[in-house]
């Protein structure tokens, strides 16, 4: 089927042709976080470049800001006109590209998405809840959240399927659905979207200004930020639909509004480490018992490193003329740090010279805590 050999032609197009030139090829040369762009309706690699020239993935990968992370420019088919691949086949041959270049081998992947681009990163997000909880957030640049009356124009005359799913009107049941699924999905719950959205109408011309014949704005203000965190207020871009993805430079204001997001939400490195606390104290008489059923031994956590228990063990030490021990043992751990421990041991016996001595020993618990901490570049 013709639809069929599309899907795959575009499939073998995208293992090609996703990726920069500095992307390391060995997994272990990795950068913690790769920052990926993901171009929108009738885009390609071109999608970032300014009219002076400027090309805003080369941009970051020159900018010690971003130098703990590798820069990939994604590229999925969307014909010129009569296009038949669905978002859905797009949001998966997205993800086939991503996979193919290792994408998802980091620590963190983010995105800068223009347009339909971000449609796409939702939908294969949610498709991908492994991949997703790699995502701290997605920056999205003119985005339809609720459809564009451009899409309802073009549709008149353009079959595309990627048009109906972008028209703009209150029952479009696929953006619906989509954000229904944003909101109600735990493996995305907890991905950001920040949102950016243009100030200026677009012209008739290349790219969606195919669809035009007048001056209109393609996605509008309230299309452009539904659905996007409420913490940090959306940025205007005083540039056109498609313009708002081209900086010419590193102080226009979409580098500048993603920079402000990279810097907010910094790369995290996970680190285990072992911490201690110990009881001390523990005395017994001679050919007494001593025991507890519920010893509690607190760890403390740092809430900003979102710190938290992995597991703990207990043992016995500072011994000192006690015998019949009981080895400790973490009967439970409580979130908040505090490990329940049981416990029991006897003082020695009388003696012929030492009398009928008291026993000591302590508790000593090994918290293994885990920790979150930013790293700043």
């Amino acid at each position: 089927m013709r639809s069929a050999a599309t899907v795959l032609w575009g499939l073998f197009l995208i293992i090609l042709a996703v990726g920069t030139g500095s992307f390391p090829a060995k997994a272990d040369e990795l950068k913690p976080r790769v920052i990926v762009f993901v171009h929108g309706l009738h885009g390609d690699r071109e999608s970032w470049r300014a009219s002076n020239g400027a090309y805003w993935p080369q941009l970051l990968q020159t900018d010690p800001h971003f130098r703990n992370s590798d820069v990939v420019v994604a590229e999925y088919p969307t014909s010129s006109v009569r296009g038949e691949l669905s978002s859905a086949q797009l949001s998966q041959i997205l993800w086939q590209g991503l996979k193919s270049q290792g994408v998802w081998e980091h620590r963190e992947v983010v995105f800068i998405a223009h347009s339909l681009g971000g449609i796409l990163t939702e939908e294969m997000l949610l498709e991908h809840p492994a991949d997703a909880a790699r995502v701290p957030f997605i920056v999205a640049y003119a985005t339809p959240h609720q459809g564009s009356f451009v899409a309802n124009l073009a549709k008149i005359y353009d079959r595309n399927p990627l048009l109906a799913d972008l028209r703009e009107s209150n029952d479009n049941s696929f953006l619906m659905d989509l954000e229904l699924k944003w909101r109600s999905t735990q493996s995305v719950t907890r991905v950001h979207r920040y949102c950016a959205y243009e100030a200026r109408d677009t012209t008739a011309g290349a790219g969606v200004g195919r669809y035009l014949r007048a001056h209109i704005r393609v996605v509008n203000y309230f299309s452009a930020t539904y659905g996007c965190d409420v913490d940090t207020p959306p940025q205007k871009i005083d540039a056109d639909h498609i313009y708002i993805v081209k900086p010419a430079n590193r102080s226009a204001d979409a580098y500048t509004f993603f920079a402000k997001i990279y810097r907010n939400n910094p790369i995290i490195e996970v680190n285990d480490t072992i911490r201690d606390n110990k009881v001390s104290g523990l005395s017994v008489d001679c050919n007494r018992t001593i025991s507890a059923d519920d010893l509690q031994v607190p760890i403390a956590l740092d809430p900003s490193l979102h710190e938290q228990v992995l597991s703990a063990e207990a043992e016995l030490v500072d011994t000192d003329k006690i015998r019949d021990v009981s080895a400790p043992a973490v009967l439970r751990l409580d979130p908040n740090g505090i490990a329940h421990i049981s416990y029991s041991f006897k003082g020695r016996g009388r003696g012929l010279l030492l009398g009928c001595p008291a026993g000591h020993a302590s508790v000593l618990v090994h918290f293994k805590v885990r920790s979150e901490v930013p790293v700043r570049e």
